[in-house]
């Protein structure tokens, strides 16, 4: 991070800060002030509120944290953050076409990586990445027969719909989010952050409490030789990758007398040729394989409810999934976690959480790396507690702490302790 990338950024947070603490509590004509409005920028002068009457609905979030390591490769304190920009244009409202949704959302990156001091393979922050700016998705909807059958095409983020656990989403750590024997296959990952592919995506859901959802993409996102920018190449040597997840959906109608819960099953595969993770033809080449997949499952369910108010509870998540061994390195992969939200009576919307995520490596790779001479963990785990608060209607603040046991799985890089702090604003 340069000199003056953090000067900005210092700069930043400074007029952010000084704007919320030196705010009066409310103007005059009862205009909502800084502390109360819903995002920092306000309604436009009710130019925002107009345009979402017309169907023109735009967000944005700044998200920047700090984290810093004790162990790992080398002690070092870093910042990152991540500006996320999106648009959504409802194709009734505009055009009269029902169903019809366009949605557009930038990204843009910068700050150190934790995890590269570290040495951890699940990645202790969700918004690491390379330095840039980037058109992230850009795709269009068409929802059918009261939203029973829903059409999506374009450049389209896999996680948003597919092994997306709602609990989950509370933690920092990127295992957390889409497990990491999914995000590590393929050339370039499959089409999750930080890069896309183009795709298109068919679900059925014939009540609300099933659906099944399917995903063709382009097998490698991106540009593998430059992560930069927005790269979309459509060649015939990358094959697709084919997603499909089937799910049952308790307390999703707000009728429903039961808490939320959600079970899922989900399978993925390439269709284009792999190096074998290990074995070698006698010249020393990797073994080519046709194809990879894998199968993951998992389960979130709220096990108690306030009587207050419903939103309130404990949650728990636990998930597993596992990848073909011939081609990738992590062959298995368990996480589970709980979620209170509430847990302070005058803070009904507080979050605290604690997980375990732990990455296996694969029987064949482990074998292989003894037979060399540098033998390795059987698994990477990371364990997280964090607090989410909110500070102000457009302010969150979430310290985490986390704990990586053989960082890489290897057994050189000494275990670490990570303190991380996050904060989010509504723009």
């Amino acid at each position: 991070m340069t000199g003056s990338g953090t000067t900005a950024r210092l700069l930043l947070l400074f007029g952010v800060f000084s704007c919320v603490l030196t705010a009066p509590p409310r103007t005059a004509h009862g205009v909502t002030s800084l502390w109360q409005r819903e995002t920092l920028t306000g309604d436009w002068g009710t130019l925002r509120t107009r345009l979402e009457e017309r169907g023109v609905s735009f967000e944005g979030v700044y998200t920047g944290e700090t984290f810093s390591n004790i162990g790992g490769i080398r002690q070092k304190t870093v910042y990152l953050d991540n500006v996320a920009l999106t648009l959504t244009l409802d194709g009734k409202v505009l055009l009269g076409w029902p169903g019809v949704r366009l949605f557009v959302h930038g990204l843009g990156n910068q700050g150190g990586d934790p995890s590269r001091h570290i040495g951890d393979v699940q990645i202790v922050s969700n918004i690491e990445t390379f330095d840039t700016w980037r058109l992230y998705e850009a795709w269009v909807e068409q929802q059918l027969f009261e939203e029973r059958l829903s059409l999506l095409a374009g450049l389209y983020d896999l996680n948003s719909e597919f092994d997306y656990i709602r609990t989950a989403q509370l933690f920092l750590n990127s295992s957390f989010g889409i497990g990491p024997e999914f995000s590590l296959s393929g050339e370039n990952g499959p089409s999750v952050f930080p890069t896309t592919s183009l795709g298109f995506r068919v679900r059925l859901q014939p009540s609300p409490q099933i659906y099944f959802q399917t995903a063709i993409l382009d097998g490698i996102p991106g540009d593998p030789h430059d992560p930069k920018g927005t790269q979309i190449i459509l060649d015939d040597d990358d094959g697709i990758l084919v997603a499909t997840e089937m799910a049952y959906l308790v307390g999703v109608e707000e009728t429903s007398p039961f808490p939320y819960g959600k079970y899922a099953l989900g399978g993925w595969t390439y269709t284009t040729d792999f190096n074998d993770a290990v074995s070698t033809d006698r010249a020393g080449q990797p073994i080519r394989r046709g194809g990879t997949f894998g199968l993951y499952g998992f389960a979130e369910q709220t096990i108690l409810r306030e009587q207050q108010d419903p939103s309130q509870g404990l949650a728990l998540f636990i998930r597993l999934g596992i990848a073909d061994s011939r081609v990738n390195r992590f062959g298995l992969y368990t996480g589970v976690g709980v979620v209170y939200t509430g847990l302070l009576p005058q803070r009904p919307d507080d979050q605290l959480g604690f997980g375990i995520a732990a990455l296996h490596n694969s029987h064949r790779f482990r074998r292989a790396r003894s037979i060399a001479g540098q033998p390795t963990a059987h698994a990477e785990i990371e364990g997280e507690v964090t607090y989410r608060a909110g500070i102000l209607p457009w302010l969150t603040v979430q310290p985490s702490f986390q704990y990586v046991i053989n960082p890489g799985t290897e057994k050189a890089i000494p275990d670490a302790f990570v303190m991380g702090l996050r904060f989010e604003i509504l723009l």
